[in-house]
């Protein structure tokens, strides 16, 4: 019987992609995601991190109600995803969808007091987390973080 050496799969695949830009910022990106979902859990909310981009507009548009397609737009998503996530987002509590007045083919969206209290509550635990990392950085180290990352974010947007 020979005995094959397993590669290192881990490894290989970190040290070749752990160089490649990226990767890193998506990989972080994934693993903020994770913590933050788990701290969801812990606290007992049933959202996920990626439902709160939807809440987060509704919720800082004040007494304005979006229509679905105006938070597709805002968000630069897929209306048909938008409206998934609004569905699940009303089922659990967290939405409400009305008629809009005038263009009754249109639905407006509005947080409920359950849907602005999750936010509240995602805010503060999103300040927290965010201490717990930036505080085992340097002013420095992060001042260069943030105005890289503005930077990047520039440059893909444009």
């Amino acid at each position: 019987m020979v005995s094959e050496k397993r590669p290192d799969i881990q490894e290989k695949f970190s040290e070749r992609l752990g160089r490649l830009f990226i990767f890193m910022i998506s990989h972080a990106g994934h693993l903020m995601a994770r913590k933050s979902n788990r701290e969801l859990t812990r606290l007992g909310f049933t959202l996920q991190i990626e439902q709160f981009p939807i809440l987060f507009v509704i919720y800082f548009s004040d007494d304005y109600l979006l229509s679905q397609q105006e938070i597709a737009n805002l968000l630069q998503k897929d209306k048909s995803g938008i409206q998934r996530s609004i569905r699940t987002l009303e089922r659990d509590g967290y939405l409400r969808i009305v008629a809009d007045d005038i263009d009754r083919r249109k639905n407006l969206i509005q947080l409920t007091p359950a849907g602005k209290l999750v936010v509240e509550k995602v805010i503060e635990t999103a300040e927290v987390m965010d201490k717990q990392l930036t505080d085992q950085l340097s002013a420095d180290e992060l001042a260069s973080f943030l105005k890289t990352l503005r930077k990047i974010t520039t440059l893909l947007e444009g």
